[in-house]
């Protein structure tokens, strides 16, 4: 038995563990060979590209699309009840509302949806954490619509 037949000993692959998807230029251009200066040439292997992502690679258009709306309803209703003489409870939109008024509001919300987006693209699993950052923003976004609704049915 020679050396190259001993029980243990694997062929050394020349598709660099691709297989069958080492003929394919869309599996190439998908694919590159991790081939560190330091790695052994067992340990050189196949990882996926990274070409950068975009936030529309993460962000569900439906929950994204709750969100803003939410944001919006948030906007309309705190409008609708300091209109009819309520005040804003939230202390930081109180004073964002005096400085600016609604606009500036607006430009709070924004800001948090562009800090979820954000947020989650540094993450390792920026899909999950978009999704989760985004369940409690509605939640708690819902919470704050029904008790601007509620707020101003008790005046009205």
């Amino acid at each position: 038995m020679s050396e190259r037949d001993a029980p243990g000993r694997e062929e050394a692959r020349t598709d660099g563990g691709l297989g069958d998807l080492a003929e394919s230029e869309q599996a190439r251009e998908k694919w590159m060979l991790r081939d560190d200066e330091f790695l052994l040439e067992e340990d050189r292997e196949y990882v996926l590209r990274d070409e950068g992502r975009s936030w529309t690679d993460y962000v569900s258009p439906v929950l994204f699309g709750a969100v803003v709306a939410v944001m919006l309803g948030d906007v309309v209703t705190t409008g609708v009840g300091m209109a009819m003489g309520l005040d804003e409870a939230n202390p930081i939109a109180a004073v964002v509302i005096r400085e600016a008024g609604l606009g500036g509001l607006v430009l709070v919300k924004a800001m948090a949806a562009v800090f979820l987006v954000g947020l989650s693209g540094l993450t390792g699993n920026s899909r999950q954490t978009f999704r989760a950052g985004g369940a409690v923003y509605l939640f708690v976004g819902l919470a704050v619509v029904a008790a601007n609704v509620w707020a101003i049915l008790a005046v009205a």
